[in-house]
């Protein structure tokens, strides 16, 4: 059975590790004990930071019995709702922002399309003021 582990960024629960394995320390114990414990690498779902933990083992393989499996199991759903819960938050979020960014995106291009007809209509009075100095000055289209 594995028990929830707590990111040390954000204190968040997790329950699932990327990766466990064992390890069994060069001195043994005065007893003749060779100790063993688990080291887990753990990815935080709301940080996004990775950690190593020991991992708290209470029975071996041969010692799992069903009722182990089902606390097992009910830890890593408890795992999982919490990531789905994350993503769920962060959907929510992207769909704000994005809304947002369509709106401004749409002012945007409205004050493009403003400032587009005001060159529009500068560069016509410009033409025809160059034309009118044209014929002001009497030289028609011999000057370019």
């Amino acid at each position: 059975m594995y028990s929830l582990v707590e990111c040390p960024n954000c204190g968040t629960k997790v329950a699932t590790q990327v990766k466990c394995w064992t390890v069994t320390p060069v001195k043994h114990s005065a007893n003749g004990i060779i100790p063993e414990f688990r080291i887990g690498i753990f990815k935080c779902p709301k940080c996004k930071s990775k950690f190593r933990a020991k991992v708290d083992t209470t029975t071996t393989g041969a010692e799992t019995n069903v009722k182990d499996l089902v606390v097992k199991l009910k830890e890593i759903n408890q795992g999982l709702t919490q990531t789905l819960r994350t993503l769920r938050e962060k959907i929510t979020t992207l769909e704000t922002e994005r809304i947002s960014v369509m709106v401004e995106i749409e002012k945007l291009k409205k004050v493009a399309e403003s400032r587009a007809n005001a060159l529009e209509t500068e560069v016509d009075q410009l033409r025809k003021e160059l034309k009118s100095l044209r014929e002001l000055l009497g030289a028609g289209d011999e000057i370019d």
